[in-house]
């Protein structure tokens, strides 16, 4: 009888504290990492191309290369933000059935996570010059949307397994 007071008791105060939202409604259905530019690629040619102007005085044919250059890596980067953001849907649809998981904190620490690969990056890089410095910073935030989207999935694969037993 002790034990039967104990659980509704905690689930009075569960429902308290979160307002009897479900976990999925407690964290914004778009993951917002908080990076520069999140969202804001332009990997259009036209933009890539005013890019390499802007930076260089190549002649026309550099130009048109490393337009081409910077963006395959700004394109890298959108369809790796694309993916997390996709994987990230599925990660909460799963991780939100289960009221004992504290689904909010789950998603601060993977913010944190994902910053500090930034960081961790940025560290191990001079930058480049001219069109690199776009390049590079594409690639440093592609490697770590997919270093988060492979961590994502692996926990949801993970979880979605369990429930399966």
């Amino acid at each position: 009888m002790a034990l039967l007071r104990m659980v509704a008791v905690a689930a009075v105060l569960s429902l308290a504290v979160t307002g009897g939202a479900r976990a999925e409604e407690a964290v914004s259905q778009q993951l917002s990492l908080g990076y520069d530019n999140e969202g804001k690629v332009d990997d259009s040619p036209q933009a890539c191309l005013a890019l390499v102007k802007e930076v260089t005085e190549w002649d026309k044919a550099q130009t048109e290369k490393g337009a081409r250059d910077v963006c395959a890596a700004r394109k890298r980067h959108v369809e790796a933000y694309k993916a997390l953001q996709a994987t990230y849907k599925d990660f909460v649809k799963a991780f939100s059935v289960d009221r004992r998981l504290n689904l909010p904190g789950a998603v601060a620490a993977f913010k944190t996570l994902f910053k500090a690969c930034i960081e961790h990056k940025q560290g191990l890089t001079t930058g480049g010059h001219n069109i690199m410095i776009d390049v590079i910073e594409n690639d440093i935030d592609t490697s770590c949307l997919v270093l988060g989207n492979n961590l994502l999935k692996d926990e949801t694969a993970k979880y979605n397994a369990a429930l399966k037993r």
